[in-house]
């Protein structure tokens, strides 16, 4: 009996250490996609000051840049800082992921700018 229980044990210890290995990896993992995500958000923050400050520099005001941020935020109905996931196909109405180039529904092409 006592060795069905050591060889359980083993089993469990061994089992313990896939567990940890792969949730390692998986931490690597994150780690790295983070510093991805980290340096996209770096890049898009130099990108809107840039462009925030062209359009001072041109005449356009705060007050004016708030109001189109305002209204962009407002398309898809809800003021929560946020762009929908999806948008309306102009053709049949259907509701279209952006990631989609054309209407599933009627293969009309979609507007993914929002534009």
């Amino acid at each position: 009996m006592a060795d069905f229980y050591d060889s359980f044990q083993d089993f469990r210890f061994g089992r313990i250490d896939v567990d940890t290995s792969a949730n390692s990896y998986r931490s690597e993992g994150n780690e790295s996609h983070l510093k991805v995500l980290e340096n996209k958000i770096d890049t898009l923050h130099i990108l809107t000051l840039a462009s925030l400050e062209l359009l001072m520099e041109k005449g356009v005001t705060k007050k004016q840049i708030e109001a189109k941020v305002e209204e962009i935020d407002l398309r898809d109905g809800q003021a929560d800082g946020k762009v929908s996931a999806a948008t309306k196909c102009s053709d049949c109405g259907h509701r279209v992921t952006k990631k989609r180039t054309h209407c599933f529904f009627c293969g009309s092409k979609v507007n993914t700018l929002g534009i």
